[in-house]
This record gives C-alpha cells, sequence and structure tokens, in this order.
C-alpha cells in the first residue's frame, strides 16, 4: 500500500502541474477546492489522465464524480482505493 503523506505528496504535484497555467496568489494546499483554484472540466481530464499514468490504475467511469477530484485529499483518497482494489504499483516516473 502506499504511504499516504507521499501519495497526497504525489497528486498535490500532479494537480500543481495541471493547474500550472493558472495564475494563483498562493500554491494549493491538500484540502484546498480544486474548482476554486481554476481547476476547469478539461483540466479534470488532465488529471485524471496524469493519476492513471502516475500510479497505473484506471479510473472507472463509476468513479468519474466532481466529489473525487474536489481537493488533492479526494484524489489521493481515490487512488488509495483504486491501488488496493487493482493491485496496481506507481509507475516508474
Amino acid at each position: 500500500m502506499l504511504d499516504r503523506p507521499s501519495l497526497t505528496d504525489r497528486v498535490l504535484q500532479l494537480a500543481g502541474d495541471v493547474l500550472a497555467e493558472q495564475p494563483r496568489s498562493r500554491p494549493i494546499g491538500p484540502d484546498d477546492g480544486l474548482r476554486e483554484a481554476g481547476l476547469t472540466s478539461m483540466a479534470v481530464v488532465r488529471l485524471m489522465m496524469a493519476t492513471e499514468i502516475a500510479f497505473n490504475i484506471e479510473i472507472p467511469n463509476e468513479d468519474l464524480h466532481p466529489d473525487n477530484f474536489r481537493t488533492v485529499r479526494a484524489v489521493a483518497r481515490l487512488v488509495e482505493r483504486l491501488v488496493g482494489a487493482q493491485g496496481a504499483l506507481p509507475s516508474a516516473e
């Protein structure tokens, strides 16, 4: 199983990369609203794809719910659940 702090940090990095084009007065934190930070519907798709690649998982259609992408911590919880269910390992990126 993935270590929760490093998992959250990795998702935070992915979200930061996706949001890099959005002007912000401060960096995003694990519990900050990603929509409020500038996450558009297209950015959600980019974050989802980056997450699937980074953690070698497939996010099922039933998990493509706004609540799962509301905060970095929510994405990390989704990844943790899917890694456990799919037996996936982080990719070597």
